[in-house]
């Protein structure tokens, strides 16, 4: 069985039919298929000569670029995260350091009366 590529050109991935006419049929999808923008790539696996003993195999390779594709999705988030929460600190930062200028500033105005 060769490797099947999508219209993206990333390594398809091998699902199993969920539909009432095709009930556990194997077909090729785009990797990204759903989570992202995806190109619609579709073939069923049968009319790649694709043999049944050779199941596994596929379904380990479709599930490793799921796994793939699912911890860079997480990282680019993760990333995310960590940007906005340096974001809150650096404000929550600046907020001390003005209320502690505030509060000096008033208690001075109080002393000197």
């Amino acid at each position: 069985m060769k490797d099947q590529t999508c219209f993206c050109g990333l390594k398809t991935t091998i699902k199993k039919s969920g539909t009432r006419e095709n009930p556990d049929r194997l077909f090729h999808t785009c990797a990204r298929y759903p989570k992202e923008s995806h190109c619609n790539f579709f073939r069923w696996v049968e009319e790649d000569g694709y043999v049944a003993g050779a199941k596994t195999d596929a379904e380990v390779g479709g599930d490793y670029d799921e796994w793939r594709l699912n911890m860079s999705w997480r990282l680019g988030s993760l990333e995310g995260e960590v940007r906005a929460m340096k974001m809150l600190i650096m404000f929550l930062s600046v907020a001390v350091v003005v209320a502690t200028i505030l509060c000096v500033s008033l208690l001075f105005t109080l002393i000197s009366k």
